[in-house]
C-alpha cells in the first residue's frame, strides 16, 4: 500500500521532474493509460443500446464551467450563447427521450469556441 501510495504522489503531481527515466516513463504510462480508460468508457457508454449519456453529460458540465471561467464579466452576450448552447437540463431530457441532437450540440459549442478564442486574442 505504501508503494502504491508513493507511486501515485509520483505520477499524479508536478513537483519534481528530476526524477529518473524509469519514473518519468512510469508517470506517462500510468497518463496514457488513465487517459485511454477514461475515453474507451465513455465510448462504450455513448455507443451502448440505449446510449448512456451519464458521463458525457458530466463532461459537457464541466467543459461549460471551463468556459464560464474564460469570459470577462462584459462577455454577457456569449455567455448567454454558451448557456444556450449548454443547457444540461435540456440535453439530459433530450438524452432522455432518444432525441439528442449531437451535430447540432457540436456545431454550437464550435461557435461558441470560436468566439472565446477570437475574445481571448
Amino acid at each position: 500500500l505504501n508503494y502504491l501510495n508513493a507511486t501515485e504522489r509520483l505520477c499524479l503531481s508536478d513537483v519534481n521532474r528530476n526524477l529518473p527515466p524509469f519514473f518519468l516513463s512510469l508517470e506517462n504510462r500510468v497518463k496514457e493509460t488513465l487517459h485511454k480508460a477514461f475515453w474507451d468508457r465513455l465510448k462504450k457508454e455513448i455507443s451502448a443500446s440505449p446510449p448512456d449519456y451519464t458521463q458525457a453529460i458530466q463532461l459537457l458540465q464541466e467543459i461549460k464551467e471551463a468556459l464560464l471561467l474564460l469570459l470577462l464579466p462584459r462577455n454577457s452576450q456569449l455567455r448567454s450563447q454558451i448557456e444556450g448552447v449548454l443547457d444540461l437540463e435540456l440535453i439530459r431530457q433530450e438524452a432522455e427521450h432518444g432525441a439528442l441532437d449531437i451535430h447540432g450540440l457540436e456545431l454550437g459549442y464550435s461557435k461558441a469556441d470560436a468566439f472565446i478564442t477570437c475574445s481571448i486574442t
